[in-house]
């Protein structure tokens, strides 16, 4: 495992374990995404948070995959992770990884 920053420590949201809008919130689900855990060097999904449904993006909870990946493409941490990977390590998505795990 990296010690690259996954998106909650790079974007400060607070909606990992413990963080202090998770009980507002509710724990991201990128945060509890085991089968992600070491896609582009993350912990869990916290490197491939794009893929995740329910994440948090200015201020408000998100959709899945299709309905969010334009605003991903334009976010600082996706950038960041895609530069840190390089082309030949960066992973956008892999089939039947796209995640719907809305918080109830």
């Amino acid at each position: 495992m990296s010690n690259r920053a996954n998106c909650w420590e790079y974007m400060c949201c607070g909606r990992e374990p413990g963080g202090d809008r998770a009980s507002e919130f509710g724990i991201c689900p990128a945060a509890q995404a085991e089968e992600l855990d070491g896609f582009n060097g993350g912990h869990n999904g916290g490197r491939f948070c794009w893929a995740v449904a329910g994440t948090f993006c200015g201020g408000e909870i998100q959709g899945d995959f299709a309905e969010k990946i334009g605003s991903c493409y334009r976010c600082n941490f996706f950038q960041y992770v895609k530069l840190e990977e390089g082309s030949e390590n960066f992973t956008m998505t892999t089939p039947g990884l796209l995640f719907n795990n809305y918080p109830d």
